[in-house]
This record gives C-alpha cells, sequence and structure tokens, in this order.
C-alpha cells in the first residue's frame, strides 16, 4: 500500500535545481529545458495533487555557486520533524574523480583532468547532507548524464530515482521544452495510472517510466537509435511506497477511457519483448508481466464492454497469443478455442474469426496433445 507522509504537506520538503545556460569557461552545450523541467517538476509536486507544500519548495535555477545549492539544503536538512526531503536535479552530468558523478553548475567545465570539473557540485557532498538531516525518507531525483553512478555507496541510505546507468547518457529533445526524462515523470504524474492506486508511490513511477521511456522514440545520437534510456532505481526498506501524488487516474480502469489506456501501456510492454537494437536482449521481466497486463484486461474488457466488442476480441486474442508466446501452448489453445467458438457462434463470417483461427491453429500445432486426441 503506497504510503502517505505522515502530516502531509507540512513534514515534506523539497529542493529542486535546473542548470540549462552555461558560461564562459564552460563548453557545455545549453539545456533551457533543464529549468523548465525542474520548474514543472515543482509545480506538480507542489499542485493539487502533489504532496508537497509550495511554501517548503525551493527551486533553484542556473546555480553557478556550489553554495547555492548546499545553503537551502542546508538549511532544510536541520530542521526538526520532516518526514520527507527530497532533492532533484536536472542538467549535466559530469564525470570527476575516481569517475564520481559531479553536478554542472553554470561554469563548469566538461571535463576535469583527473579531478572533479571546477566548478562542479558531486553528488556525494549532496548525499551526505541528505544523510544529515532526522527526515525518515531521503529522496534524490537525477536527471543528468551518468546518473547511475550514484547507485551504491555513494547514495547509501536515500532511495534514488536516475535518468540512466552509470554509462549512459541523458537525452533531451532539442526542440522540446522539457527533457526526456522529467517529461515522462511529469506525463505519469499527469495522466496517471487508471489500475494503479490512489497514491503514486515512487515504485509506481518508476515502474511506468521504465517502460515509457525506452518505448519513447528519443533524439538520435548513435547511442539510442530508438528510445530513451531505462531508468534506474534503489529503495531503502520501503522507500518504494513514499506518495509523490494523488493518482489521477485512480478508478478510471473500468472506464472506456482507462481500458484504451491500458492497452496502449500492453502495446509498449510488448515492445520490451522483442529484440530491437538497443535492446538485443529483451527484459526477460517484461513478457509475463505482459502477460498478467493482458489477463486482467481482458477480463475487465469483457465485462465492462462485452466479450465480444471489437476492442474485447482484441486483447483476447492478444492475450492468448502472449500466454503461447510465454510458454504455455497449451493455455493459448484453451484460450483461443474458447474465442473461436464464441465467434463462430455470433456470426461464420465474423472480420476476427480468420485471424482467431489462424492463432489457434498455430499454439494447437505447438502443444502437446491433449488425453483422447
Amino acid at each position: 500500500m503506497t504510503r502517505v507522509p505522515s502530516g502531509r504537506p507540512a513534514s515534506a520538503r523539497a529542493l529542486l535545481v535546473g542548470t540549462g545556460r552555461h558560461v564562459r569557461p564552460s563548453t557545455l552545450p545549453p539545456m533551457p529545458q533543464a529549468v523548465t523541467a525542474a520548474r514543472a517538476l515543482a509545480a506538480a509536486l507542489t499542485g493539487p495533487q502533489g504532496m508537497f507544500d509550495a511554501r517548503r519548495t525551493t527551486v533553484v535555477p542556473e546555480p553557478a555557486d556550489p553554495r547555492q545549492i548546499l545553503d537551502p539544503l542546508r538549511r532544510m536538512v536541520r530542521e526538526p520533524d520532516v518526514d520527507l526531503l527530497l532533492f532533484a536535479y536536472c542538467g549535466h552530468g559530469l564525470l570527476g574523480r575516481d569517475d564520481r558523478l559531479c553536478l554542472a553548475l553554470t561554469p563548469s567545465s566538461q571535463y576535469g583532468g583527473g579531478s572533479d570539473p571546477s566548478p562542479s557540485l558531486p553528488f556525494t557532498e549532496v548525499a551526505s547532507l541528505l544523510r544529515e538531516s532526522s527526515a525518515r525518507h531521503k529522496v534524490a531525483i537525477l536527471d543528468c548524464c551518468f546518473s547511475g553512478r550514484a547507485l551504491g555507496p555513494d547514495g547509501h541510505g536515500i532511495h534514488l530515482l536516475t535518468a540512466c546507468g552509470p554509462t549512459q547518457k541523458a537525452l533531451f529533445p532539442p526542440d522540446g521544452t522539457l527533457t526526456g526524462f522529467t517529461g515522462a515523470v511529469l506525463g505519469v504524474l499527469d495522466e496517471g495510472i487508471p489500475d494503479g492506486p490512489r497514491h503514486l508511490g515512487l515504485a509506481d513511477l518508476y515502474d511506468r517510466l521504465a517502460v515509457v521511456l525506452p518505448t519513447t522514440p528519443a533524439p538520435r545520437t548513435g547511442l539510442f537509435p530508438t528510445g530513451y534510456p531505462t531508468p534506474h532505481q534503489q529503495t531503502v526498506d520501503r522507500s518504494g511506497h513514499l506518495a509523490l501524488a494523488v493518482n489521477p487516474a485512480h478508478g478510471t480502469a473500468r472506464t472506456p477511457a482507462g481500458l484504451r489506456a491500458r492497452a496502449a501501456f500492453a502495446q509498449r510492454l510488448k515492445q520490451l519483448t522483442e529484440p530491437s537494437p538497443d535492446t538485443p536482449v529483451p527484459d526477460p521481466a517484461a513478457l509475463p508481466r505482459l502477460v498478467d497486463v493482458l489477463a486482467d484486461l481482458a477480463v475487465d474488457a469483457a465485462e465492462v464492454l462485452g466479450p465480444l466488442d471489437d476492442f474485447s476480441i482484441d486483447v483476447r486474442r492478444n492475450h492468448a497469443v502472449m500466454t503461447g508466446v510465454a510458454g504455455s501452448p497449451e493455455q493459448a489453445t484453451v484460450l483461443l478455442s474458447a474465442l473461436v467458438d464464441a465467434l463462430r457462434a455470433k456470426s461464420a463470417d465474423h472480420r476476427a474469426l480468420p485471424g482467431a483461427e489462424r492463432a489457434l491453429a498455430h499454439w494447437r500445432s505447438r502443444r502437446e496433445p491433449f488425453p483422447g486426441e
């Protein structure tokens, strides 16, 4: 069950940083989307559906000196009776000494020559300060290149949600107004999850992003020819249940709009079961998850729209086929037999009948014969 910070929103604090403009001696490319994204995330977290109070949420745009970030964070760290302390950064991520993650400031240089880029803010300093807080839960959301380097010892005791892995680059659409990762976060918070809980927790957000981001077309850089990098998450005890916002789609799972949204998510999930230039070896967890999603969707669609509604038929066939792909041709045969019988009983010329019959023949030929056959 997703946990809401006690005494919300007064018990939650947030500091959000965006660095998009760069000045000499920096040679980093400008990223105006970073500041826009940080401000938009703050607005979502403090809006009607958010868990944070605008009076206890600070946005730092275009910091030129680490103190512009550390000073307000230090003040939050010293506050008593804080349940949740959140830090978010959007901008360029740089590699410093021992390849540790450094957060870019407006004058940051790209290369440190074996030392930390100067000036910059090593994430270890942020993490160390967060750990000084008496807050029961500390969270860091990092939307920058190499953000996965914060995972592990550097981020000990902190729930981390990162835009990419330790060797990857986060991406942003050059002509867009938001970065790819934070834009996807905002999309989930705005659209919600129809079959999700009443409040969107960090784990709910990660589970959604892990499907949405790699199936969203990204700028072609040669590194990610199709989708954005898959995000990473590090949890601390039950920190994944911490709520960030009310789920605006809660209770819509069995409405026509909710059913369509769930089908669209299933289609994205299906993409992760297929080899691609980004993922030559598909995610092994995606296929069983897809089968479960389609199974629930098939039941709800049949009850809400009718078992032979066009939408229901498509979902039932997809569920059966993916059940077979997942290694259960016998169950696929059972599901498809029921669908074919129902279609024949309705009309011998039903448009969906030939496809269902072909699928049935395919999976029947791959199962073990039933007794008596």
